[in-house]
């Protein structure tokens, strides 16, 4: 311990200034890293009211969905999509969802599936809104 001096693991003037700011490069650094990975994070997603929203469900008017709203709804494919749009325009509006049996790929089991999913107003109140 003869050879210990005061000066911090022997370093001299110069060198422990160029260790402190290497030290503080790091530092700031941990921190520009640490801010710019928060920064790019994910927001967080609050979903509230969920019960309420899957208890009442958004449904479709079938009498003005478009192909690509019909595409969305389960068992309709895009020709099915396609065949329902031209049977609405060929024949005129559905008067009830049982009417949707008329288009070709649409049977019993497919109208229970989308049925929760669409809505079939009343023809003479299409204009109304």
């Amino acid at each position: 311990m003869q050879g210990m001096g005061t000066r911090w693991f022997d370093l001299s003037g110069s060198e422990l200034r160029v260790l402190l700011v290497a030290a503080a490069i790091v530092l700031l650094s941990l921190v520009v890293l640490g801010a710019l990975r928060s920064a790019l994070r994910e927001p967080e997603i609050r979903v509230e009211y969920v019960r309420e929203s899957l208890r009442m469900p958004e449904r479709t008017d079938v009498n003005t969905a478009t192909e690509y709203q019909l595409r969305l709804l389960p068992g309709i494919g895009s020709k099915t999509a396609r065949d329902i749009v031209e049977d609405r325009q060929s024949h005129g509006p559905f008067r009830t969802l049982e009417d949707l049996i008329r288009v070709r790929g649409i049977g019993p089991k497919t109208l229970e599936l989308v049925r929760p999913h669409l809505m079939c107003r009343p023809p003479e109140a299409q204009g109304r809104d």
